[in-house]
Formats: structure tokens, sequence, C-alpha cells
């Protein structure tokens, strides 16, 4: 295999397009460009592809829409294309076509077409339904199942899966594979990490996983580190070029009125039992149980682990940010012929029946709000087929005042990658692999302060009527 000769360089080495009418086109040269996505929250992989054609292969090769394409892009320097870690190969796996997106004429003899793809599972998956019995280990005996099934999603990809400490009994109500996936998951409780109801359930270039956000984050060292440099400023150090951020933008950062409306900071849970007119209550507060939760920066030399994104000060009312429960509220009403049957929810590890939403609701709510209220950052970077979404990277970014630190005391840590975008593109005679990645992070390097806010609530709270037909000295004539 040649050695790479810059950051970002790729190599197709593969690209046949299956068509209805039984042919195998070869279309390796007429690559133009390549994006895949990759997305935590999304059960498949999507992308789309583009060609250079002067033959009309859309109208001459019948292409339309229902194609499997067979891809596979390497670093140059790998040494096993087929190494599923290493290069992105679905060669063994095609991927599906599903639209031709558009065709644009460059002159008269030659156009560009886009195909949109995504994978056979996803596919698979809109074309049935589950509605059957199961019983067991969520991850083993529910989830690989329906995974593999040759009747069902008939999956032959890696699968990546974390133990759960339940035992389950569910009856897939005729619903799609995806969706009872996710049912199940969001019920699941870690076997590793303290409980963590934070299970996932999404699809990288290496195959299908299923895992919690503490599973994510629990990396004693990062996949990568970026850091905010001079792009390229070493021409003939592919290594330094490969970690160099070649722009970033702030997505968010932390939006403390949706972040309570979100059940993020604090909520209420209300049992109702019907049956045994009775109800119990559960709290959840942020600040308290972020301890017991496995973070971004548990293992680094540029935070804590114990540093939330929420200051501990007191308000104008002497509670912190995290003691109103009732900022989000939820209620469940359940009638349950067994007495004490919906408020003894204590998990034995043996019952398959109970899976109340006080195991694992506002922990979930509140751990997902916190990513999508916490801080992002979108990061373009040179590319490399190793990096996926669920992997965690360090960021370093300079500090933009004249502090003593020379990074930026609250955006350098480690993140989460949420979203990632292979891009592959073809042009000015060089093949350019860039990442276009959305990463997230849950805590900051350095803890916000909690001496408190000087300013206070005043104004004399005066309450005036307004008389009919008031006038004002400052009215203008009309």
């Amino acid at each position: 295999m040649a050695e790479i000769n810059y950051a970002g360089e790729f190599i197709v080495s593969e690209c046949i397009l299956c068509t209805v009418g039984g042919l195998e086109l070869d279309l390796t040269e007429q690559v133009a460009s390549i994006a895949i996505f990759e997305d935590i929250f999304q059960n498949s992989i999507t992308g789309n592809i583009s060609f250079v054609d002067t033959n009309n292969l859309t109208a001459n090769a019948s292409i339309v829409g229902q194609e499997k394409l067979k891809l596979i892009l390497v670093t140059p320097n790998a040494d096993d294309r087929t190494d599923r870690e290493m290069a992105i190969n679905f060669s063994d796996t095609p991927l599906h076509v599903y639209q031709v997106a558009t065709s644009v004429n460059i002159n008269d003899r030659t156009k560009v077409f886009t195909l949109q793809f995504t994978t056979g599972e996803m596919v698979r998956n809109n074309n049935i339904r589950v509605a059957q019995a199961y019983e067991g280990e969520p991850a083993k005996e529910i989830i690989t199942k329906v995974l593999r099934d040759p009747e069902l999603l008939n999956s032959k990809k890696e699968f990546y899966y974390e133990e759960t400490t339940n035992l389950f009994k569910f009856i897939a109500p005729n619903m799609r594979p995806f969706d009872f996936i996710n049912k199940v998951g969001q019920r699941c409780l870690s076997k590793e990490y303290n409980f963590a109801p934070t299970f996932l359930f999404y699809e990288t270039i290496k195959g299908y996983f299923f895992r919690t956000l503490d599973s994510m984050m629990d990396r004693k060292n990062p996949r990568m580190v970026f850091r905010e440099v001079t792009p390229n400023e070493d021409v003939d150090n592919v290594g330094l070029n490969l970690t160099n951020i070649l722009d970033y933008e702030l997505l968010n950062s932390t939006d403390t009125l949706l972040n309570k409306r979100s059940g993020m900071y604090s909520s209420k849970l209300t049992l109702l039992d019907v049956y045994n007119k009775s109800y119990e209550v559960f709290e959840h507060d942020y600040l308290k149980e972020f301890a017991n939760e496995i973070h971004a920066d548990e293992f680094n030399n540029y935070g804590s682990s114990q540093a939330p994104i929420a200051s501990e000060v007191a308000d104008d009312y002497g509670s912190k940010i995290s003691e109103y429960p009732d900022s989000k509220h939820y209620i469940q009403m359940i009638e349950r012929d067994t007495v004490g049957g919906l408020l003894n929810p204590a998990y034995d590890g043996k019952s398959i029946d109970y899976t109340g939403t006080d195991l694992w609701l506002q922990k979930r709510r509140s751990r997902y709000a916190a990513i999508d209220g916490g801080i992002s950052l979108r990061l373009k970077v040179n590319g490399n087929t190793t990096l996926q979404a669920g992997d965690l990277i360090g960021v370093i970014l300079k500090n933009q005042t004249d502090a003593e630190s020379s990074q930026d005391p609250y955006l350098t840590g480690r993140y989460i990658v949420r979203k990632l975008r292979h891009q592959f593109e073809k042009g000015a005679g060089q093949m350019k692999h860039t990442l276009h990645i959305e990463c997230i992070r849950d805590t900051v390097q350095k803890p916000y302060p909690s001496s408190g806010v000087v300013a206070s609530d005043g104004g004399n709270g005066k309450e005036l009527v307004i008389p009919r037909g008031s006038a004002d000295p400052g009215d203008v004539i009309f």
C-alpha cells in the first residue's frame, strides 16, 4: 500500500453499482464526491455519492433508486483494506440506494448525478414490523435477536453492546424493528455504570452499537486530540496536520431557561396507583446526581469530572438551580391489581415485570438534556477512516484573552462525537477527505464560581390602573 502524502488523502478502492437490470457498473473512476453521515441518536447511517457521467448511465443503465452500492474507501497507508477498523468497507454488506437525488448537465456530453443511500437494515426496517414476545437480558436476548433474525433485520454487521442489569419480558405490538429496539433501550439500566439509563442504539461505519453515554465517556485516553493551530503549518508532518483544527464554531452554550423546562436541572415524577389509591413522588437533582455519573472529563488533564455545566450559586430565594423540582413534572398513572405492586420499585435483578419510569425516566431525560443544552462545537479537520460517532476526542482551543493559561478554560477538554460527516472530494488534482464533527461536552475544565450574584431584584412594586381615554404628554396628534 502506498504511503500517505498529505493529511486527508484517501483512495476509492472499490465503487461498484449493482443495478436492477443485473449490471455491475465499476464507477471507481467516475466518483466526484461522497458524504457519509453518522449520529448517535440515529439508528442507521446515511449518505450520498456523486458521479461524473459521460455515458448517460441513469437512462442507459436504468438507475432508478433501488440499486446496491459496494464501496471501499481507505487511507493510503492502511495495511488491510478489508479491516473495518481501519477502512470504510461496504463490499460484503452493500449500501442501498433509495433516491436519484439530482442530475446536473455540465455540457452536452457530461453531467453529474447524485444518489442517496443508506444501509440495508434501514431499508428492511421500513418494510417489516415486529409482532412477537421476547424475554431475557435486553442486549443479548432481545436486541441481538431482532438484529440477527433472518425474518427481521437480518444484519451481518458487527454488533458492539454493553450488558444491562435487566431481565425483561416484552411483546412487540406490530412495531418497526428500530422503534421496538429504541423502546426497549430506554428502559435498560447499565450493569457497569451505576444503573445508568442512558442506552442508545446507533450505527457507524464500523457496525451497530448499543451502549450508554457513560460507556462512551469512560475512556482513559481519547481517540484523537485536535488542536487549534495554523493549518498545515508543517507540510511534511502528516501526523501533525491530521490533528489540526481547520475551522470551528461554537454551536451553543448553556441555555438555563431551556434546560429548566427540559428537566435537566430538576424534575418531579408522581406515580399514581389507582387500584391501591396511593401515590409516590420522586425528585431528581442534577447537581446531587452529577458525581454518581460518568462524564466527559472522567479521566483527563484538562478538567474535573466534578465540574458540572451549572453553578451551585444560590438565587434570591436561597435555592440552587437544581432545587426546583416543579420546573418539570411527570405523572404516571397505572391500575395494577396487586397490593403495593406499583409502589414497590426496588429492583432485585430477578423480576422481569417491573419497568417503572422511576428507574430511568428522570435520569435519562436529564442526561440527554445535558447533551442538547451543554457545550457543543462543530469542528472541521482533516479526515481519517478510524474516527466514528460515539468516540471520545480531545479539543484544545486557544484562550482569546490575555489570561495566564494559553487554553480556553471552558471550551478546552474532552468531547463526545455526537454527529460526524465524512466528506470525500475529488478535485484540483487532489483526493481530499475532511471530517465535519459535531461534538458535545457535559462538564467544564474549570468549575463555575458560586460566590453569588451581587445584584438583587428591586423596584417599587406599584400597581396602577389604566384610565379610560388615557393620554400622555408625549402623544402625537394624528
